[in-house]
């Protein structure tokens, strides 16, 4: 299996023809919510409605929610052996982020809020109820009381494990506005995505080891709060559990949950030790290469696979802007097949032309992963070589979508990737809400990578650096370990992949002018807060 030109651009036009841009339903939130509540209603059925699962491709909801972060800060002290690499220490952080994703999700349940992800040791959920612009102040106050629940759940619930080993903080941003919502899984395995800037930003503030509460400007402005200015002011600025909040928030509402249940919930976390401890009972097996044959639905702690291979990250660069452009010029049709297509042709060749298997799209993100050898072993200069030649060709399909589709051409493509001992499994309360987790010191230093990343840059860990040939080493800067522009023409002809058909494979592609929304977003910051992004999901 290889990349061409003529098959990516087919498998674009492709996309386009799924969903094409006359054919995106745009609905309010409250709209959905209204219908959804009245159908239940009219069958009897108490239960509060769902209208952020399970959205048609062919769908987007326009959602004016609040966008709760959490990062779990101790968990890279549990992975703090991870130089060695070990199935031990690996079998520790999966224990670990498991029973805290269980006890995470039992708050969720508690106020009805929508659980987008867990990535690693961060969770993503979103206040979108009572609906309605006029309940926004509401929306923030929930979202408060949320986020400490959500900090008293997790303390207790690290008390009360293995004589308080798996005890952690947590650090919480929170931004509230207008976003985008859109399904991007199939079938059984939905993954729900909010684009636009207000999850992106929340995603910021939760980002560093000092815990708390962090409120944007805007959450703050909602609860009558003075504005904390820059970015790094807010992520100072610190809603103080302890002393029960900051007083010029004014007065919260009716507490949406009590210490009492809180005491409780944990009670059944410690009750259930036994139970969670003999489901989070972590057996590792390999995966014979190719990765694209694993069945995520088949894997559980019992059945987890650790082994060596190469972790990508691929983040669209400016894409925020872009979502907060279409938003305010009402282009979300466009923006949705746009998306679309650009998602499918990445995961496409990932999956089809590399053999490599998708973990996940982290807003407009995508996270992959890639091996080559045996049943018995990985052949990590052959992984390395392969990935690297898969970037490129991510990059060479992604400027073939930036000729194809209509107000992309500003956007590009940022790429991180490093080799390292990897375990991949489902967590957390099972069915439905188990989630996929592949997580290790070489994914993490693979998303750090593509966050310093300009979106025109593809970067190597040092592990995947030193694993790789002396010709794959020379594609990139041996000081950074960063290469520009770095398509598969370049790579194919370096590295000798198919070189005999290179040229005719890899036609370079040309990148035309676009309608310049770039220019015309910046001019409205309230759009705006931020410069792209790479965390949210």
């Amino acid at each position: 299996m290889s990349w061409s030109a003529t098959g990516s651009e087919a498998r674009i036009r492709k996309s386009l023809q799924t969903v094409p841009k006359n054919i995106v339903q745009v609905q309010l939130f409250d709209d959905r919510y209204s219908q959804l509540k009245a159908r239940a209603l009219a069958a009897s059925d108490s239960r509060d409605p769902k209208p952020l699962v399970q959205i048609p491709p062919s769908h987007a909801i326009v959602v004016d929610g609040v966008h709760v972060y959490v990062q779990l800060t101790g968990y890279h002290s549990v992975l703090q052996d991870a130089q060695r690499q070990t199935e031990a220490r690996h079998r520790r952080a999966l224990q670990f982020l498991h029973t805290h994703y269980s006890a995470c999700d039992l708050i969720i349940r508690e106020y009805d809020a929508q659980r987008v992800d867990f990535h690693g040791p961060r969770l993503h959920a979103v206040i979108v109820t009572p609906p309605g612009p006029a309940n926004e102040r509401r929306r923030v106050e929930r979202a408060l009381e949320f986020a400490q629940a959500i900090a008293r759940m997790v303390e207790a619930t690290g008390e009360a494990v293995l004589n308080g080993e798996f005890k952690t903080e947590t650090r919480i941003g929170i931004d509230t506005g207008r976003s985008i919502a859109v399904n991007s899984g199939r079938g059984a395995e939905p993954e729900p995505l909010f684009l636009g800037s207000p999850a992106n930003y929340a995603a910021k503030l939760a980002d560093g080891t000092e815990p708390g509460i962090y409120l944007s400007d805007r959450a703050r402005q909602v609860l009558g709060m003075l504005a904390a200015g820059s970015l790094f002011d807010q992520r100072r600025q610190i809603y103080n559990l302890q002393h029960g909040g900051v007083s010029t928030a004014g007065t919260l509402g009716p507490s949406y949950i009590t210490d009492a249940r809180i005491k409780s919930l944990s009670a059944d976390v410690g009750r259930d030790l036994e139970v969670i401890f003999r489901e989070a009972n972590f057996i590792f097996h390999r995966h014979t290469p190719p990765l694209r044959t694993i069945e995520y639905e088949r894997l559980s702690p019992a059945n987890s696979i650790h082994m060596p291979l190469v972790s990508i990250f691929a983040d669209i660069d400016g894409f925020t802007k872009y979502v907060d452009y279409c938003l305010a010029t009402n282009q979300i049709p466009e923006l949705v097949s746009n998306l679309h297509a650009i998602r499918l042709e990445l995961a496409a060749v990932l999956k089809h032309d590399f053999d490599g298997r998708k973990v996940r799209f982290i807003g407009d993100c995508l996270h992959g992963l890639v091996a080559e050898g045996t049943a018995y072993e990985t052949d990590e200069r052959e992984t390395v070589r392969r990935s690297v030649i898969c970037a490129a060709a991510m990059r060479s399909s992604f400027n073939l979508c930036r000729t194809i589709l209509p107000g992309i051409a500003n956007l590009g493509i940022a790429i991180g990737i490093e080799l390292g001992p990897t375990p991949i499994t489902r967590l957390g309360i099972r069915g439905e809400f188990s989630v996929r987790c592949a997580t290790s010191k070489a994914v993490s230093d693979s998303e750090e990578l593509q966050a310093g990343c300009d979106g025109d840059q593809t970067a190597l860990g040092s592990r995947a650096f030193g694993a790789a040939s002396p010709d794959v080493q020379h594609l990139f800067d041996a000081t950074t370990r960063r290469a520009r522009d770095l398509d598969y023409a370049d790579a194919s002809e370096r590295l000798s992949l198919d070189s005999s058909r290179a040229a005719a494979l890899a036609a370079p592609a040309t990148i035309g002018t676009s309608a310049g929304w770039t220019t015309r977003a910046a001019a409205s910051e309230g759009a705006i807060q931020n410069s792209g992004g790479n965390r949210h999901a």
